[in-house]
């Protein structure tokens, strides 16, 4: 059963339950979480503070591009980045997809490439797991903010693609999870302060 957060309709989505602020989310263990916002939304900070890396997740495999980012930097990171970052993405998408055979598993994407929830969805339907959806809401300005804040900033036009679609993006996850990734269960839609009172993801 999914936990629909925050006042934008979707508390009426199929397999939802309205609630308040939450302390925990809990899915069941054969899941994949897609963690998603537009970039500076925030979703590597959440990953950071409630899965730190070198801990022991009791089983829960977590999945961030910036992590990836973070240790191909030694060797790459006298090249720009914009020379590399496509491989890192493809890289970093041949990697999730390759471990979507059991769960748990959460992911970190931004969710504004129709194309790479497609594949999520395809892949997770091959491995009989569920799609669970959390959705970090916030405002263009306040990602921007975060951009500069971890020191790297998305390109004007990307940025402005992924903000266009992420108000539609909200809106197809109020209506139907599945229209977001074919095949989800549910959806959550956090405010930059209600995932900041995240205090865990667990799995049964």
């Amino acid at each position: 059963m999914g936990v629909a957060v925050a006042g934008l309709g979707i508390a009426d989505a199929p397999g939802t339950l309205l609630a308040e602020d939450k302390a925990e989310l809990r899915y069941p263990a054969d899941s994949v979480v897609v963690l998603a916002g537009i970039p500076g939304a925030g979703k590597s900070t959440l990953l950071r503070r409630l899965f730190p890396e070198g801990d022991d997740h009791q089983g829960v495999r977590v999945f961030d591009s910036e992590r990836l980012r973070a240790g191909w930097m030694p060797v790459l990171g006298s090249i720009p980045y914009a020379w590399w970052r496509p491989l890192l993405h493809l890289s970093y998408y041949v990697k999730i997809l390759s471990a979507m055979r059991t769960g748990p598993m959460i992911l970190h994407d931004c969710a504004t490439r129709p194309w790479v929830r497609r594949l999520i969805g395809w892949r997770a339907k091959r491995s009989g797991l569920a799609v669970h959806l959390v959705l970090l809401d916030v405002p263009g300005d306040v990602a921007r903010s975060g951009q500069w804040a971890r020191g790297r900033v998305v390109r004007s036009g990307s940025m402005e693609t992924h903000c266009r679609r992420w108000p539609d993006l909200l809106a197809q996850a109020a209506a139907d999870p599945s229209q977001v990734v074919p095949g989800a269960a549910s959806a959550v839609v956090l405010s930059r302060g209600q995932a900041s009172r995240l205090q865990r993801i667990a799995f049964d």
